[in-house]
């Protein structure tokens, strides 16, 4: 007689369908993380990228945008569809005063007003009554930032800690040094939750950037890590994580020859992620115990299914920019250098997120003690939401007259209690 009983489980027959979290992921107008998102300033473009020759597409929260710069050195965003017939503005043209559109002429400026119809009796007797959709617009740290949220509650731009003052010989590094990536940003296809919650798990890089691919980071042995910084196998137990005043941060503590006599010390390096979407990593290359930190890091969400990555970095050497955009290897290349075989044999962030999907599946996750960084971001993330819905502000959605904010990363000494050496601003 055959034993029919059921025995395993965990088959995938009969699985109900998956689902991602939308409340994170979706950020269209009128979504909850799109509301939320709009609350903060958001950068679109590098500066020095943005002249005055040319208008540029920027897709931004799942709207389509024109970034330009008028022939007086204003930025100006604007809708990218024409108010008269809906014309792209990207075709248009840059005059001293703003934009004017290819179809027939209706010239806007930076705040969308319209200035001509080129067509009309003496320039548009009417103009007056059209208005081409626009977001304010400043610039700061080497970036142009919009603000996409409510008029009235339109908040001060943050400054921080990490990226001023500017020092001696220094300036902003903001522009990538990929063809095709000058403007707007190195743009990624998959949801922008991925990559930014990635930053918090910290135990991938042991395993993912080393075990699995081989050692990935540029730096590695000689000015980077020690190699004992990746050992996948003591990584959970050095690792601790903190909420901090603007989102929350990990530390990990591994022992290097890098104290001021050479000595083996303790060292925690620390990375800070920052409500809604920034990213403050330090240098993985040239690691420096004690330095000032430099560089911060937005990924702003093109739509549900791309992101961007936006960044400036504080420094007077062009050698800092290159540590960053060039500091990781696979197989010994550029990730857009590779064959099909080598991503197969040494997978890095790109293959490990993208290949989670256009959007994770939120349903079908297993999360372990490992993932607490990730689940402590996703929490106050969905905290930032309710505050919005609730008509709080949000952490991290500054107020008039907010102090310069400090940013917690780098790579940092450890010191004795009682040990009154200050650490740098910025660590």
């Amino acid at each position: 007689m055959t034993d029919t009983t059921v025995t395993d489980t965990g088959t995938g027959y009969g699985r109900k369908p998956s689902s991602h979290d939308a409340r994170l992921t979706e950020v269209g107008p009128g979504t909850p993380m799109g509301e939320a998102l709009r609350r903060y300033w958001q950068p679109i473009a590098s500066s020095t990228a943005l002249t005055s020759d040319v208008p540029h597409r920027a897709r931004l929260l799942g709207e389509n945008l024109i970034v330009f710069r008028d022939g007086q050195g204003r930025p100006g965003v604007v809708f990218e569809r024409c108010a008269h017939r809906g014309s792209s503005l990207f075709y248009g043209r840059i005059e001293e005063d703003g934009i004017r559109c290819c179809y027939h002429g209706w010239k806007f400026d930076v705040r969308g007003h319209c200035l001509e119809q080129a067509c009309e009796v003496g320039g548009g007797g009417r103009r007056h009554l059209a208005r081409q959709p626009w977001y304010p617009v400043e610039e700061r740290y080497g970036l142009v930032f919009v603000y996409m949220g409510p008029p009235e509650l339109k908040p001060p731009l943050p400054r921080f800690d990490s990226l001023e003052p500017l020092e001696e010989g220094e300036t902003y590094f903001s522009s990538w040094l990929v063809p095709g990536a000058e403007v707007i940003g190195l743009e990624q296809d998959f949801n922008w939750l991925q990559l930014f919650e990635n930053a918090v798990d910290p135990v991938h890089a042991s395993w993912l950037h080393s075990t699995h691919s081989g050692f990935q980071f540029q730096g590695t042995g000689t000015t980077g890590f020690p190699e004992n910084f990746y050992d996948a196998s003591t990584v959970a137990e050095r690792i601790t994580y903190h909420r901090t005043d603007h989102g929350v941060k990990y530390l990990q503590r591994y022992q290097d020859k890098k104290g001021p006599d050479g000595e083996l010390v303790d060292i925690d390096w620390s990375v800070e992620l920052q409500l809604p979407n920034i990213i403050c990593l330090p240098d993985f290359v040239r690691v420096t115990p004690d330095a000032r930190h430099d560089m911060l890091i937005w990924v702003v969400p093109a739509d549900d299914t791309h992101h961007r990555l936006v960044f400036s970095i504080r420094s007077a050497d062009p050698e800092r920019l290159k540590s960053f955009v060039f500091g990781i290897k696979q197989n010994g290349k550029d990730g857009w250098l590779l064959s099909d075989e080598e991503r197969r044999r040494f997978p890095g962030d790109y293959e490990a997120q993208s290949s989670q999907g256009d959007i994770t599946q939120h349903s079908e996750e297993t999360l372990a003690p490992s993932d607490r960084g990730v689940v402590m971001l996703r929490r106050m993330l969905r905290t930032m939401i309710d505050d919005v819905e609730a008509g709080r502000n949000p952490l991290g959605v500054g107020a008039p007259g907010e102090p310069v904010r400090h940013v917690e990363s780098g790579a940092v000494i450890r010191r004795e209690p009682g040990d009154d050496t200050p650490s740098p601003a910025g660590a």
